[in-house]
């Protein structure tokens, strides 16, 4: 089921992503080739590229691309990165948790008011649910790394590259 969701936020963050591209060069081709700029670009494109981009922040924890500052992290003792490991993804789970729950509630109330955007005149609430649905994936992403490192995983410890890095080192000293 987990496969499935990855392919599915894959996919549509990158669908997401080719149209807001699209979009944007469409604008700038009626604006600065044709001079008959077009109102919907802008309105279309924030909400596209910002829906693909809130998706990409899950993709991008499932990966560990996020920025990581490890040069201090690097020198401690495996037990003790073990332990900001899952402090550290506990904080992210609820963290994300918490702008989930707010993020539902100001799409609930911006659907109730009937917002509108300007220029289409969609729904305000389409763009607002961004928040609730990549900030559920971001918090289904921070538990599951969070359970990875409380059974021990030494690649959601340490990262995969640190562990290759450690194997080589052993595997040389085990040889000489």
């Amino acid at each position: 089921m987990l496969k499935i969701l990855e392919k599915a936020e894959e996919w549509i963050s990158g669908i997401l992503f080719v149209i807001g591209v699209a979009i944007s060069i469409y604008g700038v081709f009626m604006r600065y080739i044709l001079n008959a700029p077009t109102s919907w670009v802008n309105e279309i494109f924030e909400t596209v590229m910002v829906w693909s981009i809130f998706i990409g922040f899950a993709i991008a924890l499932r990966h560990n691309h996020h920025i990581a500052v490890d040069l201090l992290y690097d020198k401690l003792p495996y037990q003790i990165k073990k332990i900001l490991c899952i402090i550290g993804n506990l904080l992210g789970a609820l963290y994300s948790i918490y702008l989930a729950f707010t993020g539902f509630q100001m799409t609930a109330l911006s659907k109730q008011q009937e917002l509108v955007t300007i220029d289409v005149g969609m729904p305000v609430w389409i763009t607002y649910a961004v928040m609730p649905v990549g900030m559920a994936l971001l918090s289904l992403y921070f538990i599951l790394k969070m359970y990875r490192a409380i059974i021990g995983d030494e690649e959601e410890i340490i990262g995969a590259a640190s562990k290759n890095e450690f194997l080589e080192k052993y595997t040389e000293e085990v040889h000489k």
